[in-house]
């Protein structure tokens, strides 16, 4: 067995060396791989297809009822300046600590309340308004940048590890990842988007068009996604019906004496991350090491959503190395923030019970009542402050 994973490795060496002789362009190379995908898929057709079916089903049952319409209603908040208002009420709260201009709030509360890729949409969306500097543009990419609160809370701790406790050990690490990340660069950002907001011009539009504008920018959006997670389902039923890569990953696995399947499940969640919590979380390991983990899967995202982000983030011209390297960062803290926390907060929780399923709405209810009552409170001492600036400076 060990021979034919030498000769595997010979094999790879010695085309990669032909390669480099031959200076043959990165375009024949690219073309190259895609026709052996396109041989695999043929060979494997019946898996193939079944696999983009259930990715369509995906789509279906979770993207489309939460990405869509969330996109519609945020659309819509831009096009009526929503911006602004926003800025003003979660600006200070959210954005002076990490060092971004208030502008920067949107996207941020657009992505902690709904996740991938919705932070990289609008964080797009307000650099080409004008709101904020690419300096500060590139930053953002990074921070309004998580797992949705329901896919962790709902499709994760529910549905794959049946205690939502673990959920919300998760969804701290999620977004303690990402302040992190965003308090680690602020020493190399610019922050001069401020002067930026006053060259703006709004144009004043009915609400139907405005709302015809909303929902074509949505539905771009959720079949961008959509495809995307179609496309990806597919790669991950090939690699998986692809024996040699699964007895490679073996082969490594027992070379470092690591539990079985470890290395091949992180390997298929870093492809694409939905799949990866799911096989990650069926693998017999401790909790603490289970769930950080999959807080590695959330926090990297996966090739899946980086690609999903660079459709999006493509006619900016980012720095996408940058992004991929700041992504890989916040895995690892990811990984270290539940690791620690886990360690200390489930030292009082049964780890061998199982918590009845919650329904989704229970979920939904727990989440966005506090997010409600924090927005309310903030726009209530918003409006107190403003009148009694008023009333001093009409006295």
């Amino acid at each position: 067995m060990i021979s034919i994973y030498i000769l595997w490795l010979l094999i790879f060496i010695l085309v990669t060396i032909l390669l480099k002789l031959l200076n043959v362009k990165k375009n024949f190379i690219i073309c190259f791989l895609i026709t052996i995908f396109i041989i695999i898929f043929v060979i494997n057709l019946k898996t193939s297809i079944n696999a983009a079916i259930n990715g369509l089903k995906l789509v279906i049952n979770a993207i489309l009822p939460t990405i869509f319409p969330f996109s519609v209603i945020c659309n819509l908040l831009i096009c009526y300046d929503g911006i602004t208002l926003y800025s003003k009420i979660l600006g200070p709260l959210i954005c002076k600590p990490l060092g971004l201009s208030k502008s920067s709030s949107f996207p941020i509360a657009a992505s902690f309340i709904c996740g991938y890729p919705l932070g990289a949409k609008y964080s797009s969306d307000i650099y080409n308004l004008g709101y904020i500097h690419k300096d500060e543009y590139e930053r953002l990419l990074n921070i309004a940048s998580n797992a949705g609160p329901i896919f962790i809370l709902g499709a994760v701790a529910v549905a794959m590890l049946n205690n939502i406790k673990y959920g919300y050990i998760l969804l701290i690490a999620n977004y303690l990842s990402t302040i992190i990340v965003g308090i680690l660069t602020k020493k190399t950002s610019k922050n001069i988007s401020n002067e930026l907001t006053h060259n703006i011009v709004k144009k004043e539009f009915n609400f139907g068009i405005n709302l015809k504008t909303s929902i074509e920018g949505a539905i771009n959006t959720t079949l961008n996604v959509g495809a995307f997670v179609i496309i990806f389902s597919v790669v991950i039923s090939i690699i998986k019906s692809t024996t040699s890569i699964s007895a490679a990953f073996t082969f490594l696995e027992n070379l470092f004496k690591l539990p079985t399947g470890i290395i091949y499940n992180l390997f298929l969640g870093s492809i694409e991350f939905t799949n990866g919590c799911k096989m990650i979380s069926d693998i017999n390991l401790s909790i603490s090491l289970k769930l950080s983990l999959i807080s590695f899967i959330l926090c990297f995202s996966s090739l899946s959503v980086i690609a999903q982000v660079s459709s999006i983030i493509s006619g900016d011209n980012p720095n996408l190395k940058k992004y991929i390297l700041l992504k890989l960062l916040q895995g690892i803290l990811g990984f270290i923030i539940t690791f620690i926390s886990s360690n200390i907060i489930l030292i009082t929780i049964p780890t061998f019970s199982i918590v009845p399923v919650y329904s989704y709405k229970l979920v939904i209810y727990k989440l966005y009542i506090p997010i409600i009552l924090i927005l309310s409170i903030s726009l209530l001492a918003s409006i107190t402050i403003k009148f009694i600036k008023r009333k001093l400076h009409s006295s």
